[in-house]
């Protein structure tokens, strides 16, 4: 309790999520933890090679590898993925405007109060979110929340290259794509894929071809972590304090 009082006492001028990608750690170690369903993992690898999902024919794997190496429970109770990292603009003032592009939606499937009655979308361009597989026909729909306990508004965070980003589940995406986060996590990882901004400060257009991080992405993720108090004014800033505060614990579980 005292833990979480500190750092929750951090939050009016904790630097946001995308300044503090240089944290700790710089690798994740997965050989301690338990492949929670292999036959699973391998269906990413069939996609990938066949366009092929749980005997569901699929579009975009061949051309987008999920690069799934990896799918573990850790000892401290975390999910961990080995995987690509696609790009997703959902959210953004880019994907709400009429420029977006076919595969940009302006919801996302976390929501936030706008304090007049009504619900925002988590901005793409300003949070360091992924993305986790949901959407599909009723026998595979959901998988990977049941096998794995992790829903939209949970806490985690990415390692790519020695940079670590926290970060927030905060859309969904087909059944068959692991691996997918948004362009402020790009960036926060050292990818700048918005080619230009207006006055305002908003994207207007992005790079093109909008390509993956193509494998080695980690992304370690806390299963039961959402909070229900989270607005556009706060989300920034908790999303490091939290993952901070979750991180300590999971340490804690491991160290007894």
């Amino acid at each position: 309790m005292m833990l979480r009082t500190l750092l929750l006492g951090l939050l009016a001028t904790v630097t946001p999520p995308a300044a503090q990608a240089a944290g700790a750690p710089a690798t994740v170690d997965l050989s301690a933890g338990q492949s929670l369903d292999e036959a699973y993992r391998q269906e990413f690898g069939l996609c990938d090679a066949k366009d092929r999902f749980r005997g569901h024919r699929v579009h975009g794997c061949r051309n987008d590898p999920n690069a799934v190496t990896a799918l573990r429970r850790l000892p401290d109770g975390t999910i961990a993925y080995v995987s690509k990292l696609a790009v997703d603009l959902d959210g953004s003032p880019f994907a709400c405007s009429p420029a977006h592009g076919a595969m940009d939606q302006c919801p996302t499937a976390l929501m936030l109060p706008d304090g007049h009655g009504g619900e925002v979308p988590v901005d793409a361009d300003r949070i360091p979110y992924v993305v986790i597989p949901w959407e599909g026909p009723s026998d595979v729909e959901g998988q990977f929340t049941a096998l794995t306990g992790v829903k939209a508004g949970d806490f985690g965070y990415v390692v790519h290259d020695g940079v670590t980003v926290p970060v927030i589940v905060a859309d969904t995406g087909p059944f068959e794509k692991l691996g997918e986060g948004s362009i402020a996590l790009h960036r926060a990882l050292g990818r700048e894929l918005c080619a230009k901004r207006n006055t305002a400060g908003v994207c207007v257009r992005v790079v093109d071809p909008m390509e993956s991080i193509q494998g080695d992405v980690v992304t370690v993720l806390f299963p039961g972590s959402a909070r229900d108090d989270l607005t556009p004014a706060t989300i920034a800033r908790t999303i490091p304090v939290e993952v901070a505060l979750l991180r300590a614990q999971a340490s804690h579980r491991r160290n007894g």
